[in-house]
């Protein structure tokens, strides 16, 4: 069920940084229904891809405006809202149309993309209500980062049980024992043929790039850790 009438803290932060306050962005959808009468009820937005790569890209974004009857509604004031990129609107009011859809463009580069910490971002719409009311939806777009290789491994012996615990999504990787075996396991355990240090690297992988990582693993009995 779409939420309605909702006000989320995100979307009044991004309507402040642009300078639009809410009451103002609801006052003039009091001025359009009070000639229509048909006040907005619920909004809803898609965007297109689902996420970014690390390095930017672009973003389609389309919203529906729909009446408080779920019919599509025409001429409905609507503002797209983010902190991350730039909005082809420039984040000024567009309207809807006839079938009460309106569509916008997000760019976002990779510095800003950068300043991001978690590997998401948010974009909202919001829509007034009549009232001085708003009626908002939010979503996020995921950004599709390079892993960070990193691995720990269990000493055992001759025995040495490794672990990837590499940040972000990995959808591939290479191990190499450094005695000339290999392995493209997550978690593969490998059996050395003589005591000693070892180079051991992790190659991790996915559609955005590839990261590496190499630890001297010591193989033997000892109070050698790899956590």
């Amino acid at each position: 069920m779409i939420p309605i009438r909702r006000i989320h803290v995100v979307v009044v932060t991004l309507l402040l940084g642009f300078g639009l306050t809410a009451a103002a962005l609801a006052q003039g959808a009091e001025e359009q229904s009070s000639q229509s009468r048909r006040p907005a009820g619920s909004v809803t937005v898609q965007v297109n891809p689902s996420s970014v790569p690390e390095n930017g890209g672009e973003v389609e974004l389309f919203a529906i405006v729909r009446d408080d009857r779920g019919r599509p509604l025409a001429d409905a004031q609507v503002n797209f809202l983010t902190q991350t990129g730039s909005l082809g609107s420039g984040g000024r009011l567009v309207t809807t149309g006839p079938d009460g859809g309106v569509t916008d463009r997000l760019t976002v580069t990779a510095a800003e993309l950068a300043a991001v910490e978690e590997n998401r971002f948010w974009l909202a719409v919001a829509v007034g209500s009549g009232g001085r009311q708003l009626v908002t939806e939010d979503v996020a777009v995921r950004i599709q980062r390079q892993p960070e290789a990193a691995f720990k491994y269990s000493p055992g012996g001759l025995l040495v049980a490794f672990r990837d615990v590499s940040a972000g999504q990995v959808t591939s990787r290479q191990w190499d024992f450094g005695d000339g075996a290999t392995s493209t396991r997550q978690s593969p355990s490998h059996t050395f043929a003589e005591p000693g240090y070892y180079a051991v690297t992790l190659r991790a992988a996915n559609s955005v790039g590839a990261d590496e990582v190499t630890r001297l693993v010591w193989v033997g009995r000892g109070p050698e850790t790899g956590d």
